[in-house]
């Protein structure tokens, strides 16, 4: 039986390289961004227009962007013959926030929940709307609605979604918000409708006023914007624009409304990089960050990788994919932390080799009830336990959050909230 939790300090980080030999083992721990191309990322000797890191990181003597003090001081600490490089971003580690042993800023923060529309009629563990359980959540978010390629209004993935909105709104109360989330991973890639929409004044206002729509007519209190892969600077631009003016039109046209705006951010630089939180914030109401599947068995693929175990997330991994956001200026207490109702799982090569570092040959077998490779819920994870049936798989879960001391950790390193995907745990009676 092989579990790992978030909360496990332990964990060295895998497999993060770049292009010099000493970065390229498998326990290689550098914040170093990659950009895939032998090429530099920044400095004087990157290509013209890519000279500045992203959101403020460091440039690295060798010209490549990252957080820690081999970019932000020195590459050669030794003999300090690399220095960071001035003028392109930011030079010198910064202080990563942090509350002090007695702050109860996660404990007595936001407690967001997403509820997926396909819960209600599952074949197994369904979770109608009257069974969820509300307790201690500020904030419930109504997953997913998507955006017509035509028109950039808001649509339903499919007309099971609109007759559940009432009830789903019915549970708002003076302690808890009911959002309406717009995008997700599915909608976020192809066709580029994101893209298209929010470099267009009149794409965005079709967009804003079709939004204010939904929240008026189902009485939602915000919306939940869920893009989650920009890919280029006018996308970062445009999102910025979306965000500002509908906040204009909400002030606007709904004063009394007083709905909320929440986005989410992805934790790969990669993808981060295309945003620009510190410019979206003053018209957001919090982040909230996907502080989970950040590794998997699609990594096995990956050459500088491979296919060894590395838990979908981990309290090292967040802070390193965090990083970025406490050199752009952003405010920790708009963050929210992520938190995965799931656990990802691989089939062990060898059973007796059954922690994190280990081989395996592919995601574990499909759960009866989420019947996808690689993934269980973590109802099925907890049968699995008391049935100790794991057998040859391997399974990590997010337990940065749970239990007194993970609600300690969390609040001492300053996170104001968390935000679940998944709602299996929220189930009335247990």
């Amino acid at each position: 039986m092989c579990l790992w939790h978030a909360a496990n300090l332990s964990i060295k980080r895998l497999g993060q390289c770049d292009f010099k030999s000493a970065n390229c083992t498998k326990t290689s721990v550098a914040n170093h961004f990659s950009n895939g191309l032998d090429v530099p990322q920044c400095g004087r000797n990157a290509p013209q227009g890519s000279q500045i890191c992203p959101l403020n990181t460091c440039c690295s003597g060798n010209g490549y962007c990252g957080t820690t003090s081999a970019y932000c001081i020195n590459a050669d600490p030794v003999n300090g013959n690399v220095p960071c490089q001035t003028g392109y971003g930011a030079c010198g580690v910064i202080n990563y926030p942090n509350c002090g042993t007695g702050s109860t800023t996660a404990t007595n923060g936001r407690k967001v929940a997403y509820w997926q529309i396909n819960s209600a009629t599952r074949s197994c563990n369904a979770l109608p709307i009257p069974l969820i359980n509300t307790q201690g959540i500020t904030h419930l978010i109504f997953a997913f609605m998507s955006i017509s390629p035509n028109t950039f209004h808001v649509v339903p993935f499919d007309t099971t979604a609109v007759p559940l909105m009432h009830p789903f709104t019915a549970l708002a109360s003076t302690t808890l918000a009911t959002y309406m989330a717009i995008g997700g991973g599915g909608s976020s890639v192809l066709p580029p409708i994101w893209s298209q929409m929010v470099q267009s004044p009149g794409n965005r206002a079709a967009f804003i006023g079709s939004v204010e729509g939904w929240l008026s007519t189902f009485e939602f209190q915000g919306v939940d914007l869920d893009w989650e892969f920009p890919g280029s600077l006018n996308d970062r631009d445009g999102f910025v624009a979306l965000v500002r003016e509908m906040r204009e039109s909400f002030n606007a046209n709904y004063p009394a409304k007083n709905w909320g705006i929440s986005v989410v951010l992805p934790p790969d630089f990669s993808t981060l990089q295309f945003f620009d939180p510190i410019n979206l914030e003053p018209y957001t109401t919090f982040f909230n960050f996907m502080s989970y599947d950040l590794h998997g068995p699609w990594e096995s693929t990956n050459p500088s990788l491979g296919a060894y175990i590395r838990p979908q997330t981990s309290l090292l991994d967040i802070n390193s994919a965090l990083s970025p956001l406490w050199f752009a200026g952003v405010d920790p207490s708009k963050i929210n932390l992520g938190l995965a109702a799931y656990g990802r799982g691989y089939t062990l090569a060898n059973p007796a080799c059954c922690d994190q570092g280990c081989a395996y040959t592919g995601p574990s077998i499909p759960g009866p009830c989420t019947t996808q490779e690689g993934i269980l819920s973590m109802r099925e994870i907890q049968v699995l336990v008391l049935r100790e049936a794991l057998g040859v798989s391997w399974v990590g879960g997010s337990a940065a959050g749970s239990g007194q001391e993970g609600k300690r950790r969390l609040n001492r390193l300053f996170w104001w909230g968390g935000s679940g995907w998944g709602m299996m745990i929220l189930r009335r009676g247990g």
